[in-house]
C-alpha cells in the first residue's frame, strides 16, 4: 500500500508546473504571512502583542488554525478521481486524503482507515466538530470499517457536511446525515493533535 508520505509531483491544472503537496502547503503559509504582516502594517495602530493571554487560550487557536488548515488542504482535493491507494491529485482514496491533509500540519496519520479510527478518542455524534475523523462500514450491518471522512463544517444537529475521497465521486463533501451515510455509519475519533 502507498504510504502517506508522496515524493512523486502533483498537480493543480493542466498545463501548471507540478508541486508536491508540501510545497503548495508552503506557498499558501507564506502568502497568509505576507497578508498578515501587510494588515499588520497598514493599520493605524500597531498590533501589540499580548502576554496576558493563558496559554491554553493559546494553544486552542493554534489547534483551530491547524484543523481550519488541514479542511483547506483536504477541500483543495475536491474533484480528484478515487484511485486505491492513492495520495496524489491524480487519484486518492479515503485514507489517503486524510493522510495527506494531516501531513501540512505535520502530523502524520496511520496509513489506513481501520489504523486512522484508532488515532485519537472516540466521541458522540452529537459532539462533533471541524476536523473529527467519520468512519463508515460497507454496509449496515457491518462493524467493520472500510471507508473515512473528515467533518469540514457542522451546520446543525442534522446537517454536519463532511470531506471523503468516494469511490464513485472522488473527492466530495456529504452531509453525515443522509439516509445513506447514517446506514452506514460506525464512529467518529477526535485526532490525537
Amino acid at each position: 500500500m502507498a504510504s502517506c508520505q508522496s515524493s512523486g509531483p502533483v498537480f493543480s491544472k493542466r498545463g501548471e508546473v507540478y508541486k508536491s503537496a508540501r510545497e503548495i502547503a508552503d506557498e499558501k503559509r507564506q502568502a497568509r504571512k505576507a497578508r498578515k504582516l501587510a494588515r499588520k502594517n497598514g493599520g493605524s495602530e500597531p498590533a501589540l502583542a499580548s502576554k496576558d493571554r493563558t496559554s491554553r487560550t493559546k494553544v486552542k487557536r493554534d489547534v483551530d488554525s491547524q484543523i481550519a488548515k488541514v479542511i483547506q488542504t483536504a477541500r483543495s482535493y475536491t474533484g480528484v478521481p478515487y484511485r486505491w491507494g492513492g495520495t496524489t491529485r491524480v487519484g486518492m482514496d479515503c485514507s489517503g486524503l486524510l493522510c495527506t491533509s494531516f501531513e501540512s500540519i505535520d502530523v502524520k496519520l496511520p496509513r489506513t482507515s481501520e489504523e486512522q479510527s484508532r488515532f485519537g478518542r472516540e466521541v458522540r455524534v452529537k459532539d462533533l466538530k471541524e476536523g473529527d475523523l467519520v468512519f463508515f462500514g460497507a454496509n449496515g450491518r457491518s462493524n467493520q470499517i472500510t471507508h473515512v471522512g473528515m467533518v469540514t463544517e457542522v451546520v446543525d444537529e442534522n446537517n454536519v457536511q463532511f470531506i471523503h475521497s468516494s469511490t464513485t465521486l472522488g473527492v466530495i463533501e456529504n452531509n453525515l446525515f443522509s439516509d445513506y451515510y447514517q446506514k452506514i455509519f460506525i464512529k467518529a475519533v477526535r485526532p490525537a493533535i
